[in-house]
């Protein structure tokens, strides 16, 4: 995938938090060189996963159930 697609996949997942109220964020280390950020919204709760080499973070939402 090119930069530039990825970079557009990247805006348009981290658009996803836009109108929401983020009510908690907890940060924890993965594999030694990647990390996960929880971010809980008031609608769901949004994995980010982040490598040292990678472009831009891998993205998971999960609705509230």
């Amino acid at each position: 995938m090119k930069v530039e697609e990825r970079t557009k996949e990247c805006n348009e997942a981290l658009g996803k938090l836009v109108g929401k109220k983020i009510v908690d964020i907890k940060f924890k280390p993965y594999n030694g060189d990647c990390w996960r950020l929880y971010i809980t919204t008031d609608k769901g709760r949004m994995v980010m996963s982040f490598c040292r080499d990678w472009t831009c973070p891998e993205v998971e939402h999960r609705e509230v159930e």
